[in-house]
């Protein structure tokens, strides 16, 4: 049986939402050929719509990678977002992202695991953290 794990995407700015789901997206294809795992993305401009993809309960069951933005207006911060997930599902890494890097250091109870600063850099480095969290969360046979 196939392990699925979910990629969240929660990007407010409709451009760098397009940008990074593009760069995940070519990562997800080249590992749909792989026989040990699925995986399910999903991209939210909204937060009110991530929100309620979260809590209907659909991540709960697999292992979860979420990408972030800080900045997402009306009092709602990605570290908001962070903590309904992580409440959720205790098997999800979160990266945040942000063009300040002052967000990294900003709260004493920062929710997120990695942060990434929103530069040209941004969607290499979240392309790197996806492979390496599907290469760590999918079990091959015979490799312990």
């Amino acid at each position: 049986m196939k392990k699925t794990i979910n990629v969240l995407l929660m990007e407010d700015s409709k451009y760098y939402n397009d940008l990074l789901s593009r760069v995940l997206r070519s990562s997800i294809r080249s590992v749909r050929g792989n026989t040990y795992c699925q995986i399910e993305f999903f991209s939210f401009t909204e937060y009110q719509k991530c929100i309620r993809k979260i809590k209907s309960g659909d991540l709960d069951r697999n292992d979860t990678i979420a990408f972030v933005d800080y900045y997402l207006g009306k009092g709602v911060n990605g570290d908001h977002i962070i903590k309904i997930l992580k409440e959720a599902n205790r098997n999800t890494t979160a990266i945040l992202i942000s063009q300040s890097k002052a967000v990294a250091g900003r709260s004493s109870v920062n929710h997120h695991d990695y942060f990434i600063v929103k530069d040209a850099t941004a969607p290499a480095f979240c392309l790197l953290h996806l492979e390496q969290f599907i290469e760590n969360k999918t079990v091959k046979p015979g490799l312990y």
